[in-house]
């Protein structure tokens, strides 16, 4: 087993789960080492100049907290609320251990007419 980890350097990567299985939550390890970062969630985009600039903010009607991330530092992202893209991404920045939790699935009943 070899630990995988992404390098976002001046990129960002995105995830899009859309309308039929979004998810509830989201984690990830991070390691930031300079520059500038940005994220993107629901569509709603927020640039920032260290991790902790987002902790405890709602970014596309989703709850941000934030271990760490005061610069050149590693920590955790934590996303709570119901989530159908995402994407992180800036310069010198390092992703590893995405964690996502699915959306309990809705069932409509069927209807015949």
């Amino acid at each position: 087993y070899k630990r995988q980890e992404l390098n976002t350097n001046n990129v960002n990567v995105g995830f899009h789960f859309g309308p039929i299985m979004p998810l509830k939550a989201l984690t990830l390890s991070f390691g930031e080492y300079g520059g500038n970062l940005n994220i993107e969630i629901n569509g709603d985009f927020v640039n920032f100049d260290n991790f902790a600039d987002i902790d405890g903010t709602i970014i596309g009607g989703v709850n941000v907290s934030v271990t760490n991330g005061l610069g050149n530092d590693t920590g955790t992202l934590e996303l709570n609320g119901l989530i159908h893209s995402f994407a992180v991404g800036g310069q010198e920045l390092w992703i590893d251990d995405v964690c996502p939790t699915p959306a309990e699935r809705i069932y409509l009943p069927l209807v015949l007419g």
